[in-house]
């Protein structure tokens, strides 16, 4: 549920200003708006890697700690270990970057967040229902597929290696980013 939360912040840090009016006077600053655009970007993913990375920091920890009761430690030396906790945060900021981008290019909330929870939650579920080989062939490219891999220790059937994901998953939000720019140069 931290994907959907992280995803409707990134809408929302962007369509409450279209819905105040705000945005006039920030785009009046900032007549360039492209600016706006980056800035919004990397001071979201920015403050969602770290605070995104610091709670599956933590929530590794202390899952290791119940692990370790039961003796079956974890260690963050592993490098698969290591690679999930940080890929969480990167995940998540990638997940934010999609929300911001949405927010940009629709500039409203609900439209917006629904795009966001269909993108995150209603294509996998589809993926599932459309048969084998949607599943195999093309639901592991779909953004959650895509980008939840970095997070996986080990690797199951029919899903992209760990980097290969989230590169995947990048491409995504760079081409909602991309659309965003365009929309926002155009009609703004």
């Amino acid at each position: 549920f931290a994907q959907l939360a992280v995803g409707i912040l990134g809408v929302l840090a962007v369509t409450n200003e279209y819905s105040s009016g705000m945005i006039r006077a920030t785009l009046t600053a900032v007549p360039g708006r492209l600016p706006v655009l980056w800035a919004k970007t990397a001071l979201f993913s920015a403050v969602t890697f770290a605070t995104m990375t610091a709670a599956a920091l933590i929530g590794f920890l202390a899952g290791g700690s119940v692990l370790a009761g039961k003796h079956l430690p974890l260690s963050l030396s592993d490098p698969a270990m290591l690679r999930a906790v940080l890929g969480a945060g990167l995940y998540l900021a990638v997940i934010g970057l999609l929300g911001v981008a949405l927010g940009f290019l629709l500039r409203s909330s609900a439209g917006a967040i629904a795009s966001v929870v269909g993108i995150l939650m209603l294509l996998p579920l589809l993926g599932t229902l459309l048969g084998s080989w949607f599943k195999d062939h093309v639901s592991p490219y779909l953004p959650n597929n895509a980008g939840s891999a970095i997070m996986t220790t080990h690797q199951a059937a029919n899903t992209l290696h760990p980097w290969t994901g989230f590169t995947v998953m990048c491409a995504w939000a760079a081409l909602a980013l991309a659309a965003a720019a365009y929309a926002l140069v155009r009609r703004d």
